[in-house]
Parts: C-alpha cells; structure tokens; sequence
C-alpha cells in the first residue's frame, strides 16, 4: 500500500505508473499470476459464464492465464475495443483474435459477437491507482467510466499492491467505482 495523502489524481497517476513501468518482466508476470490464481479459485469465477477482461499493456496485471482458464471452462469471454472514442465488448473465442488497436493495446477484430453489459456476470478493468473504497484512477480518457454507469453487476480491478494507496484517491461525480479489487496480496470487497 502506498502513502499519498493529499495527492492529486494527476500525481498519483505519474507516481503510481512509474513505480509499475520500473517492474522487470519477471516481476509483473510472477504477481500478475497471483493475483489471477487469487480471482480464480473465488466464487465470483466459477459462477460465471460471460465475462469481460482488458488487455494488459506497461506492466498492468496480465489476465492471459484468468483468458485460458475461463476458455477451458466455457465460459464467454469479450474484451474492449474503442470505437469512434468508446468502448465496446466484442467477444474473443481465442486470442488471436486480439490484434493491435488504439494505442497498440491488443483489441478485438470486428465481426464477432459484440457483448451487451446487462448479459455480463462481471467487468474486470485495467486501472493506474485504487484506495480501498473503490475510487480508481485511470488513464483519463473516462472510457470505463461511461460505458460502465449504471453498471449492476460486480466491477472487478486486478491490481498490484504498489497501486493501492492509504489515502482517498480524489473522484468526481462521473467516476465509476470498482466493487472488487485483487491483489497479489488479498481481495478487497467493497
């Protein structure tokens, strides 16, 4: 858990993100195996049959071994794509169907099913910084953030405890809070 009291979102962002960048390979892959064996052996996992996870891109906690898992239990996978400026859920039935897309993060291709939110059992987001009240701190473009209002159902965020700070994260009135957040360390229910 990071100490920034009083810091503001753009602060904690540059922090948080430089601390996560400095990690080596290894390292993020090591922790982001945790904190995905964590989530999996839940109940939330294993009662779901539609989900939606990210693509992991500068160190975030990778979801490939939660894609594989969710895969050989037949579950529905989709992932975001933006389109013109919005985020979308396409279903994946494999991951080559990922290919480079908005700033080189790996998109789904179009063409394939695209998922409504009210269908999905839970929404796993990518985010910079969380404090235990849910607030999350993304890249600022709100994304996640729109499609994800008024959203019912569990908001999951995997999370490294280097991006979990002591303080409250500063929010605004269109910030979307995550209910769940896994670590390498714990699961924190909000």
């Amino acid at each position: 858990m990071q100490r920034y009291m009083d810091a503001s979102k753009e602060q904690l962002r540059k922090k948080i993100l430089g601390l996560r960048r400095r990690m080596t390979f290894s390292e993020a892959s090591a922790l982001s195996l945790r904190v995905q064996s964590r989530f999996m052996t839940g109940s939330l996992f294993r009662s779901s049959a539609r989900l939606a996870l990210y693509s992991s891109f500068s160190n975030e906690v990778f979801t490939d071994t939660l894609f594989m898992g969710a895969l050989e239990d037949g579950k529905e996978i989709y992932y975001p794509k933006v389109l013109a400026g919005e985020l979308e859920f396409l279903r994946v039935l494999d991951i080559d169907d990922l290919t480079p897309g908005t700033n080189e993060i790996l998109e789904p291709t179009r063409g394939l099913d695209r998922g409504g939110l009210e269908s999905l059992d839970f929404v796993i987001v990518p985010g910079i910084a969380f404090d235990t009240s849910g607030a999350r701190i993304g890249y600022g473009k709100g994304h996640y953030d729109r499609i994800l209002k008024g959203f019912n159902r569990p908001i999951v965020a995997f999370a490294y405890e280097l991006q979990i700070t002591d303080g409250a994260i500063p929010t605004e009135a269109h910030d979307v809070r995550v209910t769940t957040i896994v670590t390498e360390k714990r699961i924190i229910e909000i």
